[in-house]
């Protein structure tokens, strides 16, 4: 039987100092988020409880405007949710080699944690040789704090100020798709998947809607990504 990988206070410190550095702008797209349900009528209890169990921007904002559109039922937001969380499949997928050294109950654990920012995070230290595997749950912590407090400084001042949209909440979601984007560009090969995924998000949207757009751009890409070959990236 081989052993565990480590997974201890050392690699947790690291983790929680680049997720202390990412929490500024998870706090502010909590903070947008909390705008909108309190334009929405959440409360901040429910809202709170939505940051909590769902940790997920994009699905959190769908689910509020399936709200907002008057068509809020719990299979229509459980499959919304479903819907715009389908990229957690490839993150759990890709990074399962590297966690699963730490054994079933640690790792299943540290994904309660897992976002688009921590996961990226977390890829490329392991990338340079990280070992400890509490490194995503330090990242982790951290992130959640200011996702949680972000949605709470939203909602008591969403209720006193106009639309958030005039303050381009909307365009949180898009700018940190795009940032994230960026940054896991490796060279003129990476143009192809993110290519093949914005041709399949504009032929998908429009017949499906934005919800089933964004899961077929998110299986186009990474299925080219997959198939093509590593070297010379």
């Amino acid at each position: 039987m081989e052993p565990r990988a480590p997974f201890g206070w050392q690699g947790f410190r690291r983790g929680f100092r680049v997720g202390v550095a990412l929490g500024t702008a998870i706090f502010v797209y909590g903070l947008a988020f909390g705008l909108v349900a309190a334009q929405a009528g959440l409360s901040w209890g429910w809202a709170l409880a939505m940051s909590a169990t769902v940790f997920s921007g994009s699905a959190q904002l769908a689910a509020l405007s399936v709200v907002q559109a008057g068509q809020a039922t719990l299979l229509t937001l459980f499959a919304t949710v479903l819907v715009m969380n389908a990229r957690y499949l490839l993150f759990g997928a890709t990074i399962q080699p590297w966690l699963s050294a730490a054994g079933p109950l640690r790792g299943y654990a540290s994904l309660l944690m897992i976002g688009d920012a921590n996961w990226i995070a977390t890829m490329r230290a392991a990338g340079k040789g990280e070992a400890d595997r509490a490194y995503l749950a330090g990242t982790g912590v951290p992130l959640m704090g200011a996702w949680l407090g972000g949605t709470a400084v939203g909602v008591v001042f969403g209720r006193v100020l106009p639309d958030p949209h005039a303050f381009g909440a909307d365009m949180m979601l898009p700018a940190f798709a795009a940032a994230m984007m960026a940054v896991m560009m490796k060279g003129r090969s990476s143009l192809v998947p993110v290519a093949v995924g914005a041709a399949s998000a504009l032929l998908v949207t429009p017949l499906a809607g934005n919800g089933w757009g964004i899961v077929a751009a998110g299986l186009a890409g990474a299925a080219v990504a997959a198939a093509r070959p590593e070297a010379g990236t």
